[in-house]
């Protein structure tokens, strides 16, 4: 699929105003003269200038062309891959990070044309590594579940 500048243009305009309203709340630092908020600002200024720019110099045409990669077999893995995402952020909670990672990667590869036994393979190993890596390793809260709760 390809988008035209203006599109990216506007993206990147929307970008920058969400970046500077999401330091609308930070708090000033007591004797410094520039404040946590100070560099995001100025990122966020910086894409919605070329943004703007983008938007101005972009060629007239067509906003959007879908090309052969998103038809047929390959545009229904891609759709499959956004409903994967979708998906994994209504589960996770409920089922819990490594049961709803496993399953999804495992559906994906089958998706993808992998071998079934190869998909559960993988999608168990994958989990279970992405679990050590982010939730040990780098401490970050992941949803809780069942399997969670029985691992060291």
């Amino acid at each position: 699929m390809k988008l035209n500048d203006r599109i990216i243009g506007a993206l990147a305009v929307l970008g920058g105003l969400g970046i500077i309203a999401g330091t609308l709340g930070f708090r000033e630092i007591p004797g410094q003269q520039f404040g946590s908020a100070f560099f995001p600002r100025i990122i966020g200024t910086a894409l919605i200038l070329a943004g703007l720019v983008q938007i101005r110099v972009a060629a007239a045409g067509p906003l959007a062309q879908v090309g052969d990669m998103l038809t047929g077999r390959a545009g229904l893995q891609v759709l499959a891959v956004l409903l994967a995402i979708f998906a994994w952020v209504a589960l996770s909670p409920s089922l819990g990070f490594i049961a709803t990672t496993a399953v999804l990667i495992a559906l994906l590869a089958l998706i993808a044309g992998g071998r079934p036994l190869a998909a559960i393979l993988t999608g168990a190993a994958m989990a279970v590594l992405l679990y050590y890596v982010f939730a040990r390793l780098l401490r970050v809260p992941l949803p809780y579940g069942v399997i969670e709760s029985v691992l060291p």
